[in-house]
């Protein structure tokens, strides 16, 4: 067991023990206002989390099997940057569509700079995005539209990997 001290924004404070709770077993969060007016510290007790026993890891789709019958890349893209625009514009806050297919697409994109040997940061970006839809479905009560639900270790250890489970789940559904 060990203790956890987080300075950060104070609207960081959600996002931030999400994370934590996705990597540790943790107890509950003392939030306490930083020195630096707009920021918090917190503070966790955690405890690394047991493998599950009994279970087999999480077996994710390949990225061949998640994305078949997906837009293409640069259609997906434009997709993805329309909605952006018309979120900013005021149309009301990204939903769960929006934050999986793009991660989805960045995922798609890291995988293509994987394939061509470009070094880039978009396998950081794609994750962070894969982490950032893992939040979101932690924060609907655990509802996850695939066969692992988004607060298990498996999820966590490679949210890139529940990203493509989450998207060929999605496909499928609007597909039928």
């Amino acid at each position: 067991m060990f203790e956890i001290r987080v300075i950060c924004d104070a609207d960081d404070t959600g996002p931030v023990t999400a994370a934590l709770d996705a990597a540790f077993r943790i107890g509950a969060v003392r939030q306490y206002p930083a020195r630096t007016p707009g920021r918090a510290r917190l503070y966790v007790t955690a405890d690394h989390q047991p493998d599950p026993v009994g279970r087999p890891a999480a077996v994710w789709p390949s990225p061949d099997t998640a994305y078949a019958g997906a837009p293409v890349l640069t259609d997906e893209l434009t997709w993805v940057a329309e909605t952006a625009a018309a979120t900013a514009a005021g149309s009301g806050p990204a939903d769960r569509t929006f934050c999986l297919r793009r991660a989805a697409a960045l995922d798609r994109i890291a995988l293509l700079d994987d394939t061509l040997h470009v070094s880039s940061d978009t396998p950081e970006v794609a994750t962070e995005a894969a982490r950032h839809l893992l939040a979101l479905d932690r924060n609907a009560d655990g509802r996850s539209a695939g066969t692992v639900p988004p607060h298990t270790l498996d999820a966590a250890r490679d949210p890139r990997g529940y990203v493509r489970q989450e998207y060929a789940a999605w496909r499928r559904r609007v597909s039928a």
